[in-house]
């Protein structure tokens, strides 16, 4: 089993604003796409590693 800090790259996803990482109780970590809550035309769970995406808008940087 792999550690969840191994978790597969999922491209775009990793610096979107609608991107919400959600572990299951086996350790694995899924992609969820936020947007797809209020439009169906956007994959609850895309395919990884995503490339690109109309929907795509980058996540606010860190507070310092």
């Amino acid at each position: 089993m792999r550690p969840a800090s191994h978790r597969q790259p999922a491209g775009l996803c990793d610096s979107c604003r609608h991107q919400r990482l959600v572990p299951n109780t086996r350790g694995s970590v899924f992609s969820l796409c936020e947007r797809s809550r209020e439009q169906p035309e956007f994959p609850r769970y895309p395919r990884l590693p995503v490339a690109e995406c109309p929907g795509y808008e980058p996540a606010a940087p860190p507070p310092r």
